[in-house]
């Protein structure tokens, strides 16, 4: 049998790397003021509420205040194109941005005509990780499982709500596309998690492709029904959803993974400070306790074991080549 994998390393990275924080720098003057911590996408998702849990965290290591702001925008490259090509080392050493996975892969479709690839950024440190997942209506008398979904998007196609053309969640399902023979798909692009919501409980849309971590509080509520992660194993805070796997036969293992980067050329002296601060920062016992109620896995890597993880994320992208997919509204 032919294996479709979509971030099947992921597993590998949350089970197996061991991670090192590095050592604190001498430069006892930086940073001098305050710290900013842009995000590509508006408030209100989940890579805001992470990095707004996480700034007073990081604040308390760097000795300054650390504003989260806001540039959305592209799918994200509003914010990582003045990142790359005007952030200045000298200038904008004082800032550090938000880079999401797979989302910046999207430099790989051609329509986009980006320029940029990896070694295009300057990263700092992995910071968490959210593995996908499909949830339907509650009350939708379609749909009680996987097996239902993918028997009706054999017949029409199904309409899903991802996040951005290129995220994770659009990823996962033009997997399933090439994995599942006949399974059709359209895609009706959203404005982040609470647009999912309103779109899947007003009827716009079959099914939404989603992370574990924002819609904990509607599967309690019984308002959706996950139906499949996207992940190697049942997820810790949905053990008795199924994988994709377990009832496919197909790996299709995606994830929502946050990076941290900063200006390209920064000193090795201010980028060894901000990487011991977050190492800290991340293993703080009151952060990891609010980060475990929002239901976010953190999974902190530097250095070759981060530059594996984005690697690797990038021949699946490759792999993938979602852009060639068609459904898409």
């Amino acid at each position: 049998m032919k294996r479709f994998t979509s971030f099947a390393f992921a597993a590998l990275a949350v089970a197996g790397f061991t991670f090192v924080a590095p050592g604190t720098a001498s430069a006892a003057d930086f940073p001098s003021k305050a710290v900013q911590l842009q995000v590509p996408f508006a408030p209100g998702g989940g890579a805001d509420r992470t990095f707004r849990l996480f700034a007073p965290y990081l604040a308390e290591e760097l000795g300054q205040p650390v504003k989260v702001t806001n540039v959305a925008g592209g799918g994200g490259w509003v914010s990582w194109g003045q990142v790359v090509n005007d952030w200045n080392a000298k200038r904008d050493d004082h800032k550090l941005a938000v880079v999401n996975i797979p989302h910046i892969f999207s430099f790989l479709n051609p329509a986009m005509k980006r320029t940029e690839k990896l070694e295009s950024f300057n990263f700092l440190a992995w910071h968490s990780y959210d593995p996908g997942l499909w949830l339907v209506r509650w009350d939708d008398e379609r749909f009680s499982n996987l097996d239902d979904v993918l028997a009706y998007a054999q017949e029409q196609p199904i309409i899903v709500a991802p996040g951005s053309f290129g995220s994770d969640d659009h990823i996962g399902v033009a997997f399933a596309q090439q994995a599942v023979p006949g399974f059709k798909a359209k895609f009706v692009t959203s404005r982040g998690d609470n647009s999912k919501i309103q779109l899947l409980l007003g009827k716009h849309v079959d099914m939404v492709a989603a992370n574990v971590g924002f819609f904990i509080p509607s599967i309690m509520e019984r308002k959706l029904r996950p139906i499949a992660v996207l992940h190697s194993r049942p997820w810790a805070a949905l053990p008795s959803v199924p994988t994709f796997e377990e009832l496919t036969g197909k790996v299709n293992i995606t994830y929502a993974g946050r990076t941290i980067a900063t200006a390209n050329g920064l000193e090795e002296e201010k980028r060894a400070i901000y990487l011991d601060a977050i190492a800290k920062a991340i293993v703080n016992p009151e952060y990891v306790a609010k980060e475990a109620a929002n239901k976010n896995h953190l999974m902190f890597a530097t250095g070759d074991d981060m530059w594996t993880l984005l690697r690797e994320g990038q021949k699946v992208a490759e792999q993938a080549a979602y852009w060639e997919q068609e459904g898409v509204q």
